[in-house]
C-alpha cells in the first residue's frame, strides 16, 4: 500500500538511513523535513513553532509520521523545545486538522536513568528515572504520547532506542566521538585518542537494523505502546573500542582513558534491553510479516 510518509529530522544520522531504507523497500511518497535552510532537497520547517508545524501537516496530509527530529545538547533550553514542544505541536496540529495519521516517536534508554544490575535486561515497564536533561525531555515525550492516546485516542507508538552504532554519529555520543578522533588521528591532527570510562556495559544496535525495527513498529505496533529497539546483548565499552580500532587499523596504544570519568555518581555500570516484546511483534497480526523483514532476518 502506498502511503504519504512524513519524516522529520530526515537529514540527521538516523533520518538518512530511514529515508534510504523506505526508498529501497517501499513505494511510499516521502516528505522529508529539516531545520537546515540550506538543505534544498528537503522541506525546511521549524517544528518548535506551532504555526509552522500546522502548515506542514496541512500541506502534506500524511498517513504516517516518523518524528526523528531531536536534540542531544544536554541543555534544557535547547533540548526541551526540540524534543518536547515539537512533539506537542505535531500532535496538536493533527488534532486541529482531524488527520488520523499514525505517529512514531523515538524514545531513549536515557529515560530509565539509574538501573540496578538485577533489573537487566530492562523491560519496557521499568520505572522511568532520568539522570540527564536529554533523558528528562524524552520522558516528557513519553508522557505526551500517553496523554494524547488516552484523552484523544490518537494513533501513536514509540520506539525506545538504546545505543546506535555506525559512522556519522554525533560526536556527543561515544561511537561518534571515537570515529571523529580516529579520523583526526589518521590525518596526523591528533596524537592521542582520549576516551572516558570504558568499563561500563551498553546495548548497541547498528543504525540500519534500527530503522528496520522502526518500520516494523510503525506498521505493526499497538497504539500507545513502547517497544525497545536494541540488540538485547550487553557489550563492554572497552570491547567495542577494540573492535572499532581493529576495523580502522588503529593501534590500541593510541588511546588513553580518562580515569576520572569512572567516578561519576550518575554513571550506570550496566544497562541492556529485553527485546522480547519487539520480537513478538507481528507474529499474531495478519499483514505484519513484511517481505523486507523476512529478507533481512
Amino acid at each position: 500500500m502506498t502511503r504519504r510518509v512524513l519524516i522529520t529530522g530526515a537529514d540527521g544520522f538516523t533520518g538518512r538511513h530511514l529515508v534510504s531504507f523506505l526508498e529501497k523497500n517501499t513505494r511510499h511518497r516521502l516528505c522529508c523535513t529539516t531545520i537546515n535552510p540550506h538543505q534544498r532537497s528537503m522541506r525546511c520547517c521549524d517544528l518548535t513553532r506551532s504555526a509552522a508545524a500546522y502548515r506542514l501537516l496541512k500541506a502534506v496530509s500524511p498517513d504516517q509520521i516518523y518524528h526523528l527530529a531531536g536534540s542531544f545538547t544536554q541543555k534544557y533550553e535547547i533540548d526541551y523545545p526540540v524534543n518536547v514542544a515539537s512533539t506537542r505541536n505535531i500532535l496538536e496540529g493533527l488534532l486541529r486538522l482531524k488527520l488520523p495519521a499514525r505517529v512514531l516517536l523515538v524514545g531513549s534508554a536515557a529515560e530509565y536513568g539509574s538501573v540496578r544490575p538485577e533489573d537487566n535486561p530492562v523491560r519496557e515497564t521499568q520505572p522511568l528515572n532520568p539522570l540527564s536533561v536529554y533523558g528528562l525531555t524524552k520522558v516528557f515525550q513519553t508522557h505526551l504520547m500517553n496523554y494524547y492516546c488516552a484523552l484523544h485516542q490518537m494513533d501513536i507508538v514509540m520506539a525506545r532506542t538504546f545505543n546506535l552504532s555506525g559512522t556519522g554519529l554525533s560526536s556527543a555520543l561515544f561511537v561518534g566521538k571515537l570515529y571523529e578522533q580516529i579520523k583526526a588521528y589518521k590525518k596526523g591532527n591528533l596524537s592521542v585518542i582520549q576516551m572516558g570510562n570504558l568499563d561500563n556495559y551498553r546495548d548497541y544496535i547498528p543504525v540500519g537494523k534500527a530503522v528496520e525495527q522502526y518500520v516494523k513498529i510503525m506498521d505493526c505496533g499497538a497504539k500507545g505502546e513502547v517497544y525497545h529497539v536494541a540488540s538485547g546483548r550487553p557489550v563492554q565499552m572497552r570491547a567495542l573500542l577494540s573492535q572499532i580500532l581493529e576495523e580502522q587499523r588503529v593501534p590500541i596504544k593510541a588511546v588513553t582513558e580518562n580515569v576520572q570519568a569512572r567516578q561519576s555518581k550518575h554513571d550506570v555500570p550496566t544497562i541492556y534491553a529485553d527485546i522480547s516484546k519487539l520480537n513478538a511483534l507481528g507474529r499474531d497480526r495478519q499483514g505484519c510479516a513484511l517481505p523486507w523483514h523476512r529478507m533481512s532476518a
